[in-house]
């Protein structure tokens, strides 16, 4: 769950709720399904929140947030750092095979990269 908040506020999808999740249960074991209902949401300044709160009354979208959680989730800084990284890295590795496969024109792109993705507000830390 860290990671996909993670990921929700390096995309921009700024409507992460609860009816967002959901999990698979084999009588077991509870698995997160695949993620859904992601979209990158428009700002108009750099400053954006997520749906829910994710540290105390805080729900802006910055990864300093998330750090301030992440004891919550079972996670030590190190680790969530360590996600931060992962994902970022993920990102900026896939983002030109993923603009080229949903043919982004030039203009969609440059209104996506470091605005709804990778903003450097939600970068902060």
């Amino acid at each position: 769950m860290f990671s996909r908040l993670v990921f929700n506020i390096l995309c921009g999808n700024t409507d992460d709720h609860a009816r967002n999740h959901a999990a698979f249960w084999n009588g077991k074991e509870l698995t997160l399904t695949p993620a859904y209902d992601i979209c990158p949401q428009g700002r108009a300044g750099n400053e954006a929140s997520q749906a829910m709160l994710i540290s105390d009354n805080n729900n802006l979208s910055q990864l300093k947030t998330c750090l301030a959680t992440a004891h919550n989730f079972l996670l030590s800084e190190v680790q969530a750092r360590a996600i931060f990284e992962k994902l970022t890295a993920a990102i900026q590795q896939h983002w030109d095979a993923v603009r080229e496969e949903a043919e982004l024109n030039e203009v969609d792109r440059r209104m996506l990269w470091e605005r709804q993705f990778l903003n450097p507000f939600s970068t902060k830390l």
